[in-house]
């Protein structure tokens, strides 16, 4: 069917939009230059799906651009979106936890005193092997007396507030990675499993410290909100850069679990990921998102692992006892 002057100014917009976001996902190359058009994906891609939704509706032809898009990003969608997998799981593995526990609602963001113990309880529940908690508190943690393995650090000298790994098998070449000039850290350690060592590593990064009193609506306001989302990302390629030269010292298979900060469609995200696999990509369900920005829902919580595991099981845990939701992946070794 033709199209009349209006449906030919929003076909417009919904290439332009479509193409913006092929650009952004890295579909064609990498296209890292505007990390803030990148934070944004998911908003775009839910532009042009209502886009869609309202072409399928108007039964005009410009819906093609939408399933012509799919079919050359197909991959890059995979990072934002995955369609249930009905396989039945095996029981067997190495099960491994992340969560951002916001200091077990130490300022109580939440309306609730029992924060702590029902974390400690959805822990017990889902019973993983390891565990890494971000944002964790040493004051408000409860006891996890599930795990007798604990390797606990503050991200600051002489602080009460960092990371933790609980583990059911004992720690062993444990460490840590400091940031320069931040709140932030990572730690890391080795355990045996199967006569073989594997290394998890805790890995949180900068905050993009984005809050509802942001806003593009002003050219000032939006100048200074940009260049602040373009100095963290920055700053989290820097501790990406020290993320790397202790990891390259490393001959153990790895399991990363982490608190990115960030999206699929940024570049460290593309740098931790490297060679390894998104547990989300290969197993997750939906839009597997953690956290929401200004009401947005965001993945920006992952378990990356070597590619000597094989992924059976992911799940994003639907619970609400912190800004993020909990994420599980169930790995066999190979």
């Amino acid at each position: 069917m033709k199209l009349n002057f209006l449906s030919k100014i929003l076909m417009l917009i919904n290439l332009v939009l479509l193409t913006l976001q092929l650009f952004l996902m890295d579909a064609f190359w990498d296209f890292y230059h505007y990390p803030f058009l990148n934070l944004m994906v998911p908003v775009i891609a839910l532009i042009n799906v209502i886009f869609f939704v309202f072409w399928i509706i108007k039964f005009k032809w410009p819906f093609l651009l939408f399933i012509f898009s799919v079919l050359i990003g197909f991959k890059e969608w995979g990072k934002l979106y995955k369609f249930p997998n009905n396989a039945i799981p095996i029981s067997s593995g190495i099960k491994v936890m992340s969560f951002n526990v916001r200091l077990f609602n130490s300022f109580e963001w939440i309306d609730s005193k029992s924060v702590p113990q029902s974390i400690e309880s959805c822990v017990n529940k889902e019973s993983p092997d390891l565990v890494c908690l971000q944002e964790y508190s040493k004051e408000f943690s409860p006891k996890f007396k599930n795990y007798p393995h604990q390797y606990i650090a503050s991200s600051k000298k002489n602080g009460q507030n960092g990371l933790c790994i609980l583990s059911k098998y004992p720690l062993l070449n444990r460490g840590g990675l400091d940031f320069e000039d931040s709140n932030n850290s990572a730690l890391y350690a080795d355990f045996f499993y199967k006569k073989d060592s594997i290394r998890i590593y805790n890995v949180h990064l900068e905050s993009l410290r984005i809050n509802l009193k942001d806003t593009l609506f002003t050219q000032e306001h939006s100048q200074k909100f940009i260049e602040r989302i373009q100095s963290v990302v920055e700053k989290q390629e820097l501790q990406i850069d020290r993320f790397d030269k202790v990891e390259q010292k490393n001959n153990y298979p790895t399991i990363i679990c982490t608190d990115l900060n960030n999206n699929a469609f940024c570049r460290v995200y593309k740098r931790l990921k490297d060679n390894r696999l998104d547990a989300f990509i290969l197993s997750g369900n939906g839009l597997g998102a953690t956290y929401k920005l200004a009401y947005f829902p965001f993945r920006i919580d992952f378990i990356f692992t070597d590619q000597k595991f094989k992924v059976i099981n992911f799940k994003t845990h639907d619970i609400k006892l912190s800004d993020h939701k909990p994420i599980s992946a169930l790995l066999e070794w190979k």
